[in-house]
Parts: structure tokens; sequence; C-alpha cells
């Protein structure tokens, strides 16, 4: 299947920075309608004037979309703005990194509203309106939801207990819901990137006092997560492991899990051991 995007209106979460940013900047040279929400207005503004100058319409729907009301308020002002809804991304989300000993409630608490809650909510409050663009389909069109998760939603990495429990449960629910919306003829597919660079990192993270190692300055460029979600929406890929760290342990998971364990215990150790000689 080949799906063509012109024309098709897109709702893309967390789209001021990052990969959702970068999605935007693509999907906008493929003819598609943009609907972009973040909690920044200001930041929001300056990508749909970018992607408008791409030649592509696009609107901007600020709100928190851990706030119910500001759910409810975005996917109405998108219907009255474009009138439909045929693709929704959801890019959204924090990260905590640091040891579960030392964290607190607040902190998983904040993890799971934005990275589970408000994406699993985002699309209860599009389904009937995907239904819709589904009854009305033409020359093999199918409605479709990508959710980026990460690699940690298929294997628990130290110092991330917070967010790998966040992506386990949107995978969890990614998996049950393509089940389930199959029948509506609404495709659910996955993106699972590896360590994601972040334009802000201070922002990105809401601690980082991690004790294994993690190159973030180095990390995965969240352009290459955008190309992969755009090459999941055209070629309707269930399920794409995006770079080769994470392409390794999504292929290592189901041939060598007991060598990956290891792996991740090494790593703890090594930090361990570096501390103790950094501090004697």
């Amino acid at each position: 299947m080949q799906r063509d995007l012109r024309g098709r209106i897109v709702l893309i979460t967390g789209a001021s920075r990052g990969i959702g940013r970068r999605a935007c900047e693509r999907l906008a040279k493929l003819g598609a309608k943009l609907a972009l929400t973040a909690r920044s207005a200001d930041d929001l503004t300056k990508v749909v004037g970018e992607t408008r100058v791409a030649g592509a319409e696009a609107e901007a729907f600020p709100g928190d979309l851990t706030n119910p009301a500001d759910r409810k308020r975005i996917v109405a002002d998108v219907m009255t703005r474009f009138g439909g809804l045929d693709v929704l991304v959801n890019c959204a989300g924090v990260c905590s990194f640091g040891e579960f000993s030392t964290s607190t409630e607040t902190i998983v608490r904040r993890v799971m509203e934005v990275n589970f809650f408000a994406q699993t909510e985002m699309i209860r409050l599009v389904q009937p309106h995907l239904l819709r663009s589904a009854e009305a389909a033409r020359d093999g069109w199918r409605p479709v939801v990508v959710n980026v998760a990460s690699i940690c939603g298929r294997w628990g990495i130290p110092s991330m207990s917070e967010h790998c429990a966040s992506k386990h449960a949107f995978v969890g629910l990614t998996e049950a819901l393509r089940g389930e919306f199959q029948r509506y003829g609404i495709d659910v597919l996955l993106v699972l990137p590896g360590l994601v660079r972040s334009d802000d990192l201070n922002r990105h993270l809401l601690r980082n006092d991690g004790k294994i190692y993690l190159d973030f300055e180095h990390a995965q460029p969240p352009d290459e997560v955008a190309a992969a979600v755009v090459r999941s929406l055209i070629k309707n890929r269930t399920e794409a492991a995006v770079g080769f760290v994470s392409w390794c342990v999504w292929m290592s998971r189901r041939l060598f899990p007991r060598g990956v364990r290891f792996f991740m215990q090494r790593k703890v150790w090594k930090y361990a051991r570096r501390e103790q000689s950094s501090s004697s």
C-alpha cells in the first residue's frame, strides 16, 4: 500500500520542536494540510510560518494535552477549521533520566500523563472523525494513527524507569488498538526511535542524573525519526525501529534476550565503578 498524503488533514502533537517539528516540514512538502498542536503558541507560530512558506496549508492549535478541556478544544477547533481529519501523529513526550530510588511520585505521574494518558485521550477524541474519513474514503485510502513511542517501549533501560513504563504502556495500547480499529478501516502504526537528540535538553528532561552513560549530545537526530514517521505513513509500516541502535535492541530482544540483559547490567556496573574511582 502507498498512502498519498496530498490534501489530507494531519493533526500532529508535539509539533513545536524535535520530531514533531521535523515531521511537519516533511509533510508540508508532500502537500498535507497540517493542524499543529503543542504548549508553546510562539513556537507553533514559527513552525506554521515555515510550513506556509513551503506552500502547505497549516494552522496552530496551542494547548496542554494533559488538560482534558484543552484536548477537547483542540480537536473541536481542528474540525471547525478543516472540516475533517485523516491522520493523527502522536509525537508529544517528555523524559526522566534518573534512578527509580531517587525519583518521586510527581515525576512518574507527569511522565505518564504526557507520554501515555494525553496521547490515549487524543486518540479517543479523534476516532469518530477518523471513522468518518474511512467511511468517505475513495481509491483505497485508509485513515491512520501514528504513535511515536521509543525502543524503551520494547526493552527497559536502566535509569529511565518512568520513561520506559510510559512507553511500554503506549506500545501495548498501540498493539491493542491496531486490532480493534481494523474493523473500522483505521490503521494504527508504531515508530520506535532510540535515544533522540533534543532541541532543548533541559526542557525535554524532567531530571538528568541517571547512573548510566547516555550520549544525549550525539544521539539520533530528530529529522531521522521524522523521516521514518513519514515513510511509515506512506508505506503503512506496522512497526518501525529507527536507527542502528534501536534496530539492534529490537532484533536482539527477539534473538538474544540474555545478551541484552547482560549489556544493560554491564552499563550500570561500569558507571558505578567510574563513580567509585572518581570519588576515591
